[in-house]
């Protein structure tokens, strides 16, 4: 197609405005679907944060009220976020994210939950309340012993300061009863130790409370230690490999941003450029073909001339153009012809 009247040029301008939002309204679409994407991904990250946060807080419940639905509804929490975790795979495959983050994260939220699933077999070793676990046989065995001659003088002073010890070191979990208890259960023991059923319920005693203290020394007796240190650590692995999986999605949603601004600013730009050109050769084509129009219809008063219309551009102009020849050549020839007839006229006058 020859863009060589004002029609065309009218049609290629709005082709040309057509193409260019067409184009910048495609890769709008597209870019803005892939950054929807991402923040869903994104969010999916925070609901995850979130389901640690219910994680950590089901945790310290079940420590605090030692009431196994916590730890049922850890469980479930641990689930949704398995869950949501493995929703992320499919676009760190799509984006060539490192799926070792993925990963680690998986196994860091695995080693959470068996080490606190162990915290709570160890608990109900323990005992979750006072009826159950060594503290159910601990109270059991000081209830026969308190029967016994183990709770007359001169002993029952001795009795008394191991059962206190015991209530103190299940309350503040300090290593100095733990010591106490070992101390003074020995001694319990050891007087008694001419009355053989005496004897033998003392050392079930004995056992009983040292399980305990073996089980909280297991457990830990402060944040850092032990089995409790363990899983808190773990939790805090999970945290930080968290962060790490949104570090690595940041970037991403940041150069998707980047380029829905470079291809939105670079398809206007190279639009409203082709659309300029073709305004400013439109307007000098027709400038052109204007000028000589006035320059024709100037000579034309003084003398008879044609119009070039190779110079006119437009096929519009060249149509006027070529029916402005005709009209010269038409009024050239009736002056041609009048002027034939005026000489015969003048001659007949003369003869």
């Amino acid at each position: 197609m020859k863009f060589d009247s004002i029609k065309s040029r009218l049609v290629l301008m709005t082709l040309i405005c057509v193409i260019g939002m067409g184009g910048l309204v495609a890769s709008q679409h597209y870019f803005t679907q892939q950054l929807i994407t991402l923040n869903q991904q994104r969010d999916v990250l925070l609901r995850m944060g979130q389901d640690l946060l219910q994680m950590r807080r089901h945790e310290k419940d079940f420590l605090l009220r030692s009431d196994e639905a916590y730890f049922i509804k850890f469980s479930q929490q641990a689930v949704s976020f398995n869950t949501r975790l493995d929703s992320l795979v499919p676009m760190f495959s799509q984006y060539d994210l490192p799926i070792t983050d993925v990963e680690s994260l998986s196994n860091s939220i695995e080693t959470y939950r068996e080490k606190f699933q162990e915290v709570v077999a160890l608990q109900r070793q323990i005992g979750l309340t006072l009826n159950s676990g060594i503290r159910s046989e601990i109270t059991n065995l000081e209830n026969r012993l308190s029967e016994t001659e183990v709770n007359r003088a001169p002993t029952r002073e001795l009795f008394g300061d191991l059962q206190l010890a015991t209530r103190n070191f299940q309350i503040t979990q300090e290593a100095v009863y733990a010591r106490e208890i070992e101390e003074l259960s020995t001694r319990l023991v050891s007087m008694f130790d001419d009355d053989q059923n005496l004897n033998a319920t003392l050392q079930r005693y004995q056992s009983a409370l040292s399980a305990l203290v073996n089980n909280y020394l297991r457990f830990g007796l402060t944040h850092n230690d032990g089995l409790r240190g363990e899983f808190r650590q773990s939790a805090h692995n999970v945290e930080n490999q968290l962060k790490s999986v949104d570090n690595a999605l940041q970037p991403l949603i940041e150069q998707q941003e980047a380029q829905v601004r470079i291809y939105g600013l670079g398809i206007a730009a190279l639009t409203s450029v082709v659309l300029i050109l073709v305004l400013i050769k439109s307007f000098a084509t027709f400038h052109r073909a204007f000028v000589n129009f006035l320059t024709f219809f100037y000579r034309c008063r003084r003398e008879y001339q044609k119009i070039d219309t190779r110079k006119l551009g437009f096929a519009e102009l060249k149509s006027l153009a070529e029916l402005a020849n005709e009209m010269v050549e038409s009024k050239r020839n009736i002056e041609a012809r009048l002027a034939s007839v005026e000489a015969e006229l003048a001659n007949k006058k003369a003869s």
